[in-house]
C-alpha cells in the first residue's frame, strides 16, 4: 500500500535528530520532552534501510522520482551534468532541482559518462601505432582526452582522435603515433591522472552550482570502472562511491566503508520478483543495508518494476533512504546540512562580549528548528 501521508524525507531525518541535539544541551521542559518523543520514535526503528540509485541522469528519473512520490520514499540520481538540458532525452536543471528540494540525492557520474577506470589492452601494441585495441573504446569518444598506456614496463601518454571498430577489435585511434611498445597481457589504458581529477572536480562543482554548495557528497563509477588511479583518489573528491560487486548490493550496517559499498541492479534481466523478495528479506532480517541500482531509460526498467521494490520493502517495514541519509544513520558520514531559503554565513562566530557563544546559539537554533518543524506538519 503506498504511504501517502506526505512526510517529506527530511523531515523524517529531522526527527531522528532531535533527542540528541537536545540531550547535548541539556535541555528541559519542551526540549525534554521532544527528547522523549525521539525516545519513543527510537524503539520504532526500520527493520533495515534500502537505497536506490538511477544512473546517468536521463528524462526517465523525472518519471521514477513522480512514483518515488507517492511512496514518500526518496531516491538518488546520479547525474552528468554535460548530458543534462543538452535534449529532451535528459533532465533538465529545474527538474533535479525539484527532485533534490523533495530530499532526492544528487550523485556525480562524471560530466559526460566517462569511463575513469582501467580498460585492459586486447591487442599488442608496436612503437608507431596509432590506434589501441582496447576490451572497450569508450575512451575514444572525445577528442583531444588524455589517456595512458600502462605496461609491466612503462608507460606512454597520447591524445585521443577517435575510436572504431575494424576486423581487429574496438579501437581508439590517436592523434600522433604511440612512442613505445607493449604487451597486451597485463596492459591497461585509462585517462591520465590530472585529466581523472579534473573530472572528478568538475563534475562536483557543476552539479553543486544547481543544487548548492556541499549537496553533492557521493560518486557512481561509469561503466562501473573502477579500478586503478581513480579508485585511489576518489575519496579525495567524494564521501561515498558504491560500486557493483560479488556482494550483491548488501552491506553491513555496522561501520561500512562508504567507498566499498556494493550496489545491484534491480533491472528485469538482473533480477526476477523472487530475487527481489530474496533480496529485501536480507535487508530486514540481517539486518542489512541495501543498495539497488536502475537504467531508467532502460525498457527492463519499468515504473512497475519500482513500484514492486517500494511495495515490498514497505511491506517488510524497510526504510527508503538517500545513500547521504544512510550512512549518517549509521555514523559514518554525516549527511549535508540543508540551506535553508536566505542564509548567510555568520561572520563572527564569537558573542557580543568576547565568548564564543556557542551554547546559547545552539539551544536557540534547536528551538527555533523544532517549532519550525512542527509548523510544518500543519501547513
Amino acid at each position: 500500500m503506498r504511504d501517502t501521508t506526505g512526510v517529506h524525507p527530511g523531515r523524517r531525518s529531522f526527527l531522528r535528530s532531535v533527542g540528541a541535539g537536545a540531550a547535548a544541551i541539556g535541555a528541559s521542559g519542551f526540549l525534554s520532552g521532544a527528547g522523549a518523543a525521539q525516545e519513543d520514535a527510537e524503539d520504532d526503528e526500520p527493520a533495515g534501510y534500502l537505497s536506490i540509485v538511477y544512473d546517468d541522469s536521463p528524462a526517465e528519473d523525472y518519471e521514477m522520482y513522480q512514483v518515488h512520490r507517492e511512496y514518500d520514499a526518496p531516491g538518488c540520481t546520479a547525474a552528468c551534468p554535460g548530458l543534462m538540458d543538452s535534449s529532451e532525452s535528459w533532465l533538465t536543471t529545474e527538474q533535479l532541482q525539484e527532485m533534490h528540494e523533495f530530499g532526492w540525492e544528487v550523485m556525480s557520474h562524471t560530466v559526460d559518462h566517462r569511463a575513469l577506470g582501467e580498460v585492459p589492452i586486447e591487442a599488442d601494441i608496436a612503437e608507431g601505432d596509432d590506434r589501441i585495441y582496447a576490451q572497450t573504446n569508450n575512451q575514444g569518444r572525445f577528442e583531444g582526452d588524455p589517456i595512458v598506456v600502462i605496461g609491466e614496463d612503462g608507460e606512454a601518454e597520447g591524445t585521443v582522435a577517435g575510436n572504431g571498430e575494424d576486423d581487429t577489435g574496438l579501437y581508439i585511434e590517436l592523434e600522433e603515433p604511440i612512442g613505445e611498445s607493449f604487451a597486451a597481457d597485463g596492459a591497461v589504458v585509462r585517462y591520465t591522472d590530472e585529466f581523472t581529477e579534473e573530472i572528478l572536480a568538475d563534475s562536483r562543482t557543476q552539479l553543486e552550482e544547481m543544487v548548492g554548495e556541499g549537496q553533492v557528497t557521493g560518486f557512481i563509477y561509469p561503466y562501473e570502472r573502477d579500478d586503478g588511479f581513480v579508485g585511489e583518489v576518489i575519496s579525495d573528491y567524494y564521501d561515498a562511491a558504491p560500486r557493483r560487486d560479488g556482494a550483491g548490493g548488501l552491506n553491513s550496517e555496522h561501520d561500512p566503508d562508504p567507498h566499498e559499498l556494493s550496489r545491484r541492479y534491480m533491472e528485469t534481466d538482473h533480477m526476477d520478483e523472487a530475487d527481489i523478495e530474496q533480496f529485501l528479506d536480507n535487508v530486514a532480517n540481517e539486518p542489512d543495508y541495501g543498495i539497488l541500482a536502475g537504467h531508467s531509460q532502460y525498457e527492463t526498467m519499468p515504473p512497475e518494476r519500482l513500484e514492486f521494490v517500494l511495495e515490498e520493502a514497505q511491506r517488510r517495514d524497510i526504510e527508503v533512504v538517500t545513500i547521504q541519509e544512510a550512512l549518517d544513520v549509521f555514523g559514518v558520514v554525516d549527511a549535508p546540512e540543508e540551506a535553508e531559503e536566505g542564509e548567510e554565513a555568520d561572520d563572527d562566530p564569537g558573542d557580543e562580549n568576547g565568548g564564543d557563544g556557542a551554547g546559547d546559539d545552539d539551544s536557540e537554533g534547536l528551538i527555533a528548528r523544532i517549532l519550525s518543524f512542527f509548523r510544518s506538519l500543519f501547513d
